[in-house]
């Protein structure tokens, strides 16, 4: 038996933690509502094996049955299990912090779907000045590292966190938005293409069938 993840057929919060349970070697499954936006008897569900009042989704629940919430304890949790997380107290600053600085563009990124309602300024502000800050951010704590990853030679959960930020909320939204960065571009790739849990999962049917955000959410 696999784990599972419950969350809509959507890239959204959920594919950060697809993308950890993938590096991790953890096999897992999708579950989706019955449609979207969600029924009734949909949310009850999640409430009832989530616990939380509020909203449960994306969720984990492992092969054991536990279950986990909230989106960013859930992607903590798979970095233990799956031996992604450094043991060292800065190790896990650093991861601790480019977690966040994933979420900060995440969040931003949020805020301009035309497809949702924002206002084109606030797409065309995202795509020529708030986009370029964080990847600007993010490639400047990359060229701080020793290796090719974020924290040395090897992937960890904060390249992970910050690929489905670069990539999700951000590339995939601005095709061109990383040859400006070509530190970054490099590291996309060493992400794509060196971990092989990684690279199965983004050539998967699972992966290709999830709706993606993409230059049409700008109003591109």
């Amino acid at each position: 038996m696999s784990a599972k993840v419950y969350y809509y057929q959507a890239t959204g919060r959920a594919n950060v933690i697809r993308l950890a349970l993938a590096a991790a070697n953890l096999p897992f499954e999708d579950v989706y509502p019955s449609g979207f936006p969600p029924t009734e008897e949909d949310k009850v569900a999640w409430r009832k094996l989530g616990g939380n009042t509020t909203t449960n989704v994306p969720m984990l629940e492992m092969a054991d049955g536990k279950v986990y919430t909230q989106s960013q304890a859930v992607l903590r949790a798979i970095g233990r299990m799956g031996n992604l997380t450094p043991k060292d107290d800065d190790g896990l600053y650093v991861t601790d912090k480019l977690i966040e600085d994933a979420e900060s563009l995440r969040m931003e990124s949020y805020k301009c779907f035309i497809t949702w309602g924002a206002p084109q300024a606030n797409a065309d502000a995202f795509i020529e000045t708030i986009l370029p800050l964080h990847l600007g951010n993010l490639e400047r704590q990359l060229k701080e590292s020793s290796g090719g990853y974020f924290l040395g030679d090897s992937l960890t959960l904060a390249d992970v966190a910050c690929y489905d930020a670069v990539v999700n909320f951000g590339s995939n939204r601005v095709p061109l938005a990383l040859d400006a960065f070509p530190e970054l571009k490099a590291w996309r790739g060493r992400v794509e293409s060196g971990n092989e849990g990684i690279k199965k999962y983004l050539a998967s049917d699972a992966y290709s069938g999830l709706m993606k955000f993409g230059p049409d959410s700008l109003g591109k």
